[in-house]
């Protein structure tokens, strides 16, 4: 199988194409997490299966739940009515397809699906490389034990995913909560509350409860500080990546990688969405050729839904896309997640590619 680029009869190098299809994923991925609260709130689109969405709707219902008790709890005049009653309205009036919530609630339910996935694929739990993850002790045991507090608090005793406020970008967590501070006040508002001062309890809660909020809690700075721990000492080598990839731990491969590649945690976690940028990322970690192949094929098969190409055919195409593509370029193109978003888009639509 090889890959074409769109207007062209002659099938691109391989890793013209590989660097091609990478940028086509993270176009379609941009459009997909910027409609998510459209999508989600309407009949089946954005390839969004059943599944997923009724996980997203549920971590959706649960995130509003969460913001609605924090507030309730830290000011008495917001604590009235039906508690967990304010997801429809938060739906109905259109807050959702305004929020973050639902790209954060896609993407962990996504998170979720291909972590399943990978250690249905792998047969073995745990990879073998991946058990340096948890020591008894050691140097790296608080680290390891933080990261296992994360994980845990991201899922439930029966296995299905949670979606902690920690989790939220400070900036979404901002939002919902002024959001669903809102809905508490028109409930307030609505029995004969005086305006300024509901306004004033709904800002005075907002404060408060945000504040209780330890983003070092989140999963993202738990995984980030063991990986560059790791790296300090030389243990983040390719046989750790493969088997945290085996063992389906989805964030803190992201981390690992983000640190190989010298790239932020989120923009890691959003290159494992894809094959073809998951190759990419991986070339730009230099790792040894047949292990790449192993993790891209087994990330492809993770990722497919049952519909389109072969994913061992399309994984075929991009690794000897990845053999071709030269690490300095592959990290160069890896590099541009830093870049401010607008100014990233502004210069692949000058140079003709997806942005």
């Amino acid at each position: 199988m090889s890959l074409t680029l769109p207007g062209s009869n002659q099938p691109p190098a391989p890793a013209d194409a590989l660097l091609d299809a990478a940028h086509q994923a993270q176009a379609l991925l941009g459009d997909r997490v910027a409609n998510a609260g459209i999508a989600l709130a309407r009949p089946p689109a954005f390839g969004i299966d059943e599944e997923t969405r009724a996980r997203s709707a549920l971590l959706i219902d649960a995130a509003i739940a969460a913001a609605e008790a924090a507030l309730r709890a830290a000011e008495p005049m917001l604590d009235a009515g039906i508690p967990s009653a304010l997801s429809d309205r938060f739906v109905s009036a259109g807050l959702l397809a305004q929020s973050a919530l639902a790209a954060a609630a896609l993407v962990r339910a996504e998170e979720h699906r291909l972590s399943a996935a990978l250690v249905r694929g792998s047969g073995d739990g745990e990879g073998a490389g991946a058990q340096r993850l948890d020591p008894i002790g050691g140097d790296f045991a608080a680290e390891s034990f933080a990261v296992r507090a994360a994980e845990a608090a991201r899922t439930e005793r029966a296995g299905d995913p949670l979606l902690p406020l920690h989790d939220l970008s400070a900036e979404d967590r901002h939002a919902l909560f002024w959001q669903v501070a809102a809905c508490l006040a028109d409930r307030a508002l609505a029995s004969g509350g005086d305006e300024q001062t509901v306004h004033r309890a709904a800002a005075a809660a907002v404060a408060r409860a945000l504040a209780t909020i330890d983003d070092a809690e989140g999963i993202a700075p738990a995984t980030m500080h063991l990986a560059h721990r790791l790296d300090e000492v030389g243990q983040l080598d390719d046989a750790l990546l493969a088997g945290t990839l085996a063992s389906g731990r989805i964030a803190s491969l992201a981390a690992m990688l983000g640190v190989r590649a010298g790239i932020p945690f989120d923009d890691s976690r959003a290159m494992l969405t894809d094959a073809a940028r998951f190759a990419v990322l991986l070339r730009a970690c230099d790792i040894e050729r047949d292990l790449a192949a192993a993790m891209i094929l087994a990330l492809a098969l993770g990722l497919d839904r049952g519909f389109g190409p072969d994913p061992a055919d399309a994984a075929a195409a991009l690794v000897e896309g990845y053999a071709a593509l030269p690490v300095d370029r592959a990290r160069a193109d890896v590099r541009r997640a830093r870049l401010e978003p607008r100014y990233r888009d502004a210069l692949a639509a000058l140079a003709g590619r997806p942005c």
